[in-house]
């Protein structure tokens, strides 16, 4: 009972966390007039502007950075714009890779101004889980067309686990079958953990230029694990047909029901790009505890068998 009851909590607290993160973006860091960091300040999507002093760097993933009072380190977004205002001061240098850079007249950066380059790629790929605009048809087409490349994308993947890894997929889908419960619970748990660390974590990574690579790498893996996991999910959903003589579900229902999988996230994604991605972490989540539990589809739990 007290597992169900965690479950249920945790539910209910994903789409207030989901929300809250959606909120805390819109919501700028202010360093305020007189205030005193010592240290660095970095954010993922939030903008930061800094009236008062830093005597570290000042990085954003993709948030916009405007600076009116003093940083001693350098000034990097990757995806938003830097603005240097007259009365800004940056003891080092200023990265802006989505070419973006304002420096006002009196404003003062000691060290180089680089913006555009390969940084454009990225941010435009950033901007694309921002949300859409209703009024401008080149955010919708962007959304419709990011959902589609992730529709083809996900698809072909989860085909490859299926043709080359058959075994260890039926194995991690019978563990989803006969242990739901444990499965979701644990899925769940390795969501928020994951979350919990990889926050953080990308805060650190992205306030150097070396640490976009690895983040990259880091969310790359991450993305492979769930994969894995909705290609678990939907064998399970195709075992449940119950069609085949031998008990096990034809190449036709694993493959329909990894694509109406597919399709929910893709089209979710097209409509709201962040809940569309939370949505995909969260039906893939089951399947992510399945393999989990089954060792990656090596062995069989003892209690599933």
């Amino acid at each position: 009972m007290k597992r169900y009851i965690l479950l249920m909590l945790l539910l209910g607290l994903w789409p207030l966390s989901i929300a809250g993160m959606a909120r805390a973006q819109s919501d700028p860091l202010v360093i305020a007039a007189g205030q005193h960091v010592a240290g660095n300040v970095a954010t993922i999507a939030q903008d930061i502007r800094v009236d008062g002093i830093v005597d570290g760097d000042v990085t954003s993933w993709n948030g916009a950075i405007t600076i009116a009072g003093s940083v001693g380190g350098d000034v990097v977004s990757y995806g938003g714009a830097v603005t240097v205002l007259p009365t800004g001061q940056v003891g080092r240098h200023i990265l802006a890779s989505a070419g973006m850079l304002h420096q006002a007249p009196g404003a003062v950066v000691a060290g180089q101004k680089i913006s555009g380059g390969a940084g454009e790629a990225l941010a435009s790929l950033l901007d694309l889980l921002n949300p859409a605009d209703p009024n401008n048809p080149d955010d919708v087409f962007g959304h419709t067309l990011f959902g589609m490349a992730l529709a083809v994308l996900l698809t072909a993947f989860c085909l490859l686990y299926t043709a080359f890894w058959p075994g260890r997929v039926a194995l991690a889908g019978d563990t989803l079958r006969y242990l739901p419960g444990r499965a979701l619970t644990l899925g769940l748990l390795t969501t928020l953990a994951l979350a919990l660390a990889l926050l953080p974590l990308a805060g650190l990574l992205v306030a150097s230029v070396v640490g976009v690579p690895l983040l990259l790498l880091l969310l790359a893996l991450a993305l492979a694990l769930y994969v894995y996991g909705m290609v678990v999910l939907a064998r399970m959903l195709s075992a449940h047909g119950g069609i085949s003589a031998n008990g096990k579900p034809t190449s036709r229902r694993l493959v329909a029901c990894t694509v109406a999988l597919v399709l929910l996230i893709a089209v979710a994604v097209a409509l709201a790009p962040l809940w569309g991605l939370a949505l995909f972490f969260l039906v893939a989540s089951p399947g992510l505890g399945a393999v989990v539990l089954s060792r990656g589809g090596m062995a069989q739990p003892i209690v599933a068998r």
